[in-house]
């Protein structure tokens, strides 16, 4: 039996989706279960857990074969370095506790580096805490998602604009779907090995914010023209969508990196493309 974190978000009910449809017996490890019925109905083992929940997370782990793991940031988080580092700590200790063989972790491009990579950096932590935690181990590192874009659609529609905080706007860059990052955690998961592996994952092709707004001007029927953010009003905006201010300094500081350059892949472990265009990605929020 496979255990799968994030069940109910875009990668997690990827990586389920796929591992059911291989054949695989799966257990959903959930925060909120009575938002998970319909995974219920298909046979899936509902667990309840929170990540910084180590007593939860190891009773949710035992007995798996093999465990997808991610330690998503907290929105409201005051210190968001400090919040995923206990996360991620918790995850680690019941991993080992539940003893699993095998575990998959999520993880991103730049996560190599300890700074410049804005929050990037709370995942090079979460490696660090894995390592060790289970006789195999692999890390997939992707790329930023495409269905970043999601956030900001509905102002695609109704202005025609696609503000962008990726620039320059004709600069192409590596992008992939949540869904080809849970469909390639549900194979590793049956890929079990000694020792770690890195596993970095992209899109089928590099994409600019210019063509992401010619893509969305097909599907929309009307013009949809690509518009650079000014730095100063990102942290701002961010905050207005939610965020503490920690964590949109954070991110605002993971674009500066991606803008440099300073978010890219190391060169070491495999590198894999995954299969779902920008457009096929962007058809899939707008539907």
């Amino acid at each position: 039996m496979f255990a799968i974190s994030g069940a109910t978000g875009q990668t997690g009910g990827a990586a389920l989706a796929a591992a059911l449809a291989a054949g695989h017996a799966v257990k959903a490890v959930v925060r909120e279960p009575g938002r998970a019925v319909a995974l219920a109905e298909k046979g899936v083992v509902l667990v309840k857990a929170d990540l910084d929940d180590v007593e939860a997370l190891a009773a949710a782990f035992a007995g798996a074969e093999a465990a997808y793991v991610l330690n998503p940031v907290p929105h409201a988080a005051e210190d968001v370095f400090a919040a995923a580092a206990k996360n991620g700590a918790a995850i680690a200790e019941a991993i080992r506790r539940a003893g699993v063989p095998h575990v998959v972790a999520l993880s991103s491009s730049g996560a190599h580096r300890t700074e410049g990579t804005g929050i990037v950096r709370a995942l090079h932590d979460f490696e660090q805490a894995l390592r060790g935690a289970a006789p195999s181990l692999t890390f997939i590192r992707a790329t930023e998602f495409m269905e970043n874009w999601g956030s900001i659609l509905t102002v695609a529609a109704e202005h025609g604009i696609l503000p962008s905080m990726r620039q320059p706007l004709d600069a192409a860059g590596e992008t992939v779907s949540a869904v080809d990052v849970g469909r390639h955690a549900a194979a590793e998961l049956a890929r079990p090995h000694a020792g770690e592996r890195i596993v970095n994952l992209k899109g089928p092709a590099e994409y600019s914010p210019e063509q992401a707004a010619q893509a969305l001007t097909e599907l929309l029927g009307q013009p949809v023209l690509a518009v650079p953010t000014p730095r100063e009003e990102w942290e701002p905006g961010l905050t207005a969508a939610g965020l503490s201010a920690s964590h949109a300094r954070e991110l605002a500081g993971l674009y500066d990196a991606m803008n440099a350059g300073r978010a890219g892949f190391e060169d070491i472990g495999e590198t894999h493309r995954g299969s779902v265009t920008l457009k096929q990605a962007l058809a899939g929020l707008l539907g």
